[in-house]
């Protein structure tokens, strides 16, 4: 007899946490931005309606696939309404002449937004594209998988396929005992600017890393990651810098390590990083611009100070996230290739 799946598509605004969800997580190694009250908050400000699906076999969650369902005037009133049955959730979603289904981590470009408690399953990823289909309708006609690594194609259920190269993921391995391990492999200039300007900063600023329930509000996050978010909008990637609601449950969730500098008590600079034993995420960085009284050149010291972080705490790398791929590769991060691939649903 073969393996009985399941497919739970739920709305985490509205839907209650899968009594397992928590242990999957845990069970898979995904950062906190997969809690589920991070997902219930960024799903109540995201542009377009979020789905969340649990795989299961044979009773068993196996692994998760999160998504933005988008269409034309999509109107979000008509996604989840708390007075309509499971079974009418999607009612409004059917009308929709061109929908695409976009897979992708919720509030973080570093991450997949499918995975696996242990090896990867296309039958169950096959088994989710059927529950999708069966809850959209006709008018959803593709999905876009994002994030997917060199030969990973192969393993994404469906035909036809459009490739399409996105930026590389920086990701630097710290087998260094010592920060001076690290200065070492870099080039000499680079290596001298970043000591000169560690120094200048220190003896300016309060520079501090460590838990940032301890370190840094979540108001004033909002406010340095907005000005740094809005600063690169485009009419090509118009995503809202992530809300107040989100960051006060990022910040107080105790995974979450922030880097500050600031002078006195006004924050210059911020950081937030997605804690892990062995692979932490940089989330973000926010910095004062200098005409506004911040400084010159923090964005680099701040590399700095999480990479002394993580070796003095014994990670195995850093993830530095995407974007200034010729920045982090000076820093001794391996570049690694990621597409967005385009398949019929």
């Amino acid at each position: 007899m073969g393996a009985r799946m399941k497919v739970e598509l739920l709305d985490p605004r509205h839907d209650p946490e899968p009594g397992d969800w928590e242990e999957l997580r845990r069970a898979a190694g995904q950062r906190v931005t997969w809690r589920w009250d991070l997902l219930r908050a960024y799903a109540w400000a995201a542009q377009a309606p979020v789905v969340l699906a649990v795989l299961r076999r044979d009773g068993r969650a196996a692994g998760a696939v999160a998504a933005s369902l988008r269409a034309p005037r999509l109107g979000r009133g008509r996604y989840a309404d708390p007075r309509r049955s499971a079974a009418g959730r999607y009612a409004g979603l059917r009308r929709s002449p061109a929908g695409i289904v976009d897979v992708h981590a919720p509030g973080n470009r570093s991450q997949k937004g499918w995975w696996w408690r242990d090896e990867h399953d296309p039958e169950l990823l096959s088994a989710y594209l059927r529950a999708v289909r069966r809850a959209l309708g006709p008018g959803w006609r593709s999905t876009v998988w994002r994030e997917v690594s060199e030969g990973e194609d192969a393993l994404l259920p469906g035909p036809l396929r459009l490739r399409i190269p996105t930026a590389p993921l920086a990701r630097l391995a710290l087998p260094w005992p010592r920060l001076d391990d690290w200065y070492a492999v870099l080039d000499p200039r680079r290596r001298d600017s970043l000591r000169r300007r560690a120094k200048t900063f220190a003896a300016e600023l309060s520079v501090r890393v460590g838990p940032a329930r301890d370190l840094v509000g979540a108001d004033e996050a909002a406010r340095l990651r907005a000005e740094n978010d809005l600063k690169h909008r485009s009419r090509l990637s118009p995503a809202p810098p992530l809300p107040l609601p989100y960051l006060e449950t990022l910040i107080g969730s105790g995974e979450s390590v922030a880097l500050t500098y600031r002078d006195g008590r006004r924050l210059l600079g911020l950081s937030l990083i997605l804690d892990h034993p062995d692979w932490p995420v940089c989330l973000s960085w926010g910095a004062v611009p200098p005409e506004e009284g911040g400084r010159k050149h923090l964005y680099f010291d701040g590399y700095v100070r999480m990479i002394e972080w993580a070796i003095r705490s014994g990670r195995r790398g850093l993830v530095l996230g995407k974007g200034q791929a010729e920045v982090k590769r000076d820093l001794g991060a391996e570049l690694r290739p990621s597409s967005a691939l385009a398949v019929p649903l």
